[in-house]
């Protein structure tokens, strides 16, 4: 549907190369803590030069451990069995929200650490690997045999081509296609799919005991990742979780939302579709953007508004049009 590197690729740099004379600060990987009800945040990461890592999350319960996403890098691996480690327990499961890399890379390296462990989620996947992870193989390997490789990508792109070469591995053992209450670990909670929305099936999970919802990548910040959206099926899936019952959000990136911060990116979100899909100048639905998301963004926008621009021009151009025909 799209050739060249993949967007976010592209753009890890592209905010960066904007303005050159901000000094861009790695921020430090969040160490596994606990935020109630048996849970503990692994926060993800976006640092400059470098692909990101979403958000993930160790629940317990009577029968074991489990993880929600996996990550990307080493470190972010690293971080979830540090965090396994501090609760002393073994994990037994995995839930994947959905199959972009930065949340299921992890998934091999679990499962030869953990032989038991059973990997839930949609089989979303099998259409990514056979669609949009092998067109982003391709994208990969002609860069790199061209030496044309954007600095400071290299070691992504080459953890990326591993992952995606390994990619039976990143397969679900107990595949969810439908919303359904399940027992985990020994932990009720509810799996809910939505059709078309950041990807062709996705996972987000309401924990009623805690009234919590763990979303994935349908709330991000400091942009929503529109590479493989249906805007209209997400504005749907966002509705729902506001439907909820939750009381608190976990994002796939960024810090944990009460509800009226959710609403207020909702409604962020929701305004910079519709001014893409109208006639205003891409830098005004960037502008409102920035405006409407601002406590999440941050000191350094440039990044963030170059990425709404590109996305912009995505939703304008019906680029993203084929992903609500899956």
């Amino acid at each position: 549907m799209r050739v060249g590197l993949p967007a976010l690729l592209a753009l890890v740099l592209v905010g960066c190369a904007a303005n050159p004379k901000v000094v861009y600060k790695e921020m430090p990987r969040t160490y596994a803590h606990g935020i109630g009800g048996a849970t503990f945040l692994v926060g993800g990461s976006f640092d400059p030069f470098r692909q990101p890592d979403g958000n993930s999350l160790i629940l317990y319960g009577p029968e074991g451990a489990f993880v929600i996403d996996t990550g990307r890098h080493p470190e972010h691996l690293t971080a979830i069995k540090q965090g396994m480690s501090g609760i002393g327990m073994t994990p037994v499961a995995v839930i994947n929200t959905h199959w972009h890399l930065d949340h299921v890379s992890g998934n091999p390296e679990l499962r030869a650490a953990f032989p038991e462990i059973r990997v839930y989620a949609t089989s979303a996947i099998d259409g990514a690997l056979a669609g949009f992870l092998a067109r982003t193989a391709e994208a990969y390997r002609k860069a790199i045999a061209e030496d044309n490789i954007p600095v400071g990508a290299g070691a992504d792109m080459e953890g990326d081509l591993a992952t995606i070469a390994r990619g039976a591995e990143l397969r679900p053992d107990v595949i969810v296609d439908e919303s359904r209450d399940m027992v985990i670990a020994g932990r009720p909670l509810s799996l809910r799919v939505a059709h078309n929305a950041v990807t062709e099936r996705d996972l987000w999970i309401y924990d009623a005991a805690e009234k919590r919802a763990i979303v994935g990548d349908l709330v991000t910040v400091p942009v929503p990742f529109l590479d493989t959206a249906c805007l209209e099926g997400w504005l749907k899936a966002l509705d729902a979780v506001a439907a909820s019952g939750a009381e608190q959000i976990v994002p796939g990136h960024g810090p944990i939302m009460d509800m009226a911060e959710f609403g207020a990116w909702k409604s962020a979100f929701a305004d910079f579709i519709a001014c893409a899909e109208g006639q205003s100048a891409l830098e005004a639905c960037s502008d409102g953007w920035l405006k409407g998301a601002a406590r999440w963004i941050g000191p350094d926008p440039f990044r963030a508004d170059s990425m709404a621009i590109y996305y912009a021009d995505l939703i304008r151009s019906k680029k993203l049009d084929g992903y609500c025909e899956v």
